[in-house]
């Protein structure tokens, strides 16, 4: 794929979901890409993180956060994505879906990229104009649910959104603990 292509299917994600889902599915690439595609999306991921931690200015008077090391946030930002991958499809069959593990991967994967970019986005305008990094952050939440909806609708050929919310709802209860082991510096 080229940039215009992969262009071109960001935005049908942002404007049709369902058949980006479709043409993702579609292209099956192999166990070393997904896994290839997987830790990029993990180290850029971290990179971002740790430009948003850098770069973002913090006003006068309030504390600066201690910022954890960059191969825990790695190896975090890894496990917290294989474990939605996990969840989203034992769940998924839990409910009745017929997902695969390479069909949530795809999705998920690609799903990253795309946040991974808003982030970029939001890290700019931020910059510039910081009191809309909330607003940004709010709009790539809304917008990376109705995507997710849309992609386990598609993976697991549920027919249903409902389902597809039962299976993002179901997988966050089950989640939250273990979120709250991998962050030694959380409330617990």
């Amino acid at each position: 794929m080229n940039a215009a292509a992969l262009g071109n299917l960001a935005v049908l994600t942002l404007t049709n979901p369902a058949e980006a889902a479709r043409r993702l599915l579609s292209l099956r690439p192999g166990r070393e890409v997904l896994w290839l595609a997987f830790f990029l999306a993990v180290v850029l991921n971290g990179l971002v993180q740790v430009g948003i931690e850098n770069l973002i200015p913090i006003p006068d008077g309030e504390p600066v956060p201690a910022s954890d090391p960059l191969v825990l946030n790695l190896v975090r930002s890894a496990g917290a994505m294989l474990f939605s991958i996990l969840a989203f499809l034992i769940i998924g069959r839990f409910l009745g879906g017929s997902g695969q593990f390479e069909d949530i991967m795809v999705l998920t994967v690609w799903l990253q990229y795309l946040q991974i970019g808003a982030l970029l986005i939001t890290l700019v305008i931020t910059i510039a104009l910081p009191f809309m990094m909330l607003m940004f952050l709010l709009a790539t939440a809304l917008i990376s649910l109705y995507v997710t909806l849309h992609f386990l609708n598609e993976a697991h050929e549920f027919q249903s959104l409902w389902k597809s919310f039962g299976v993002i709802v179901l997988s966050a209860l089950v989640a939250v603990p273990f979120v709250l082991v991998l962050t030694p510096s959380g409330p617990v």
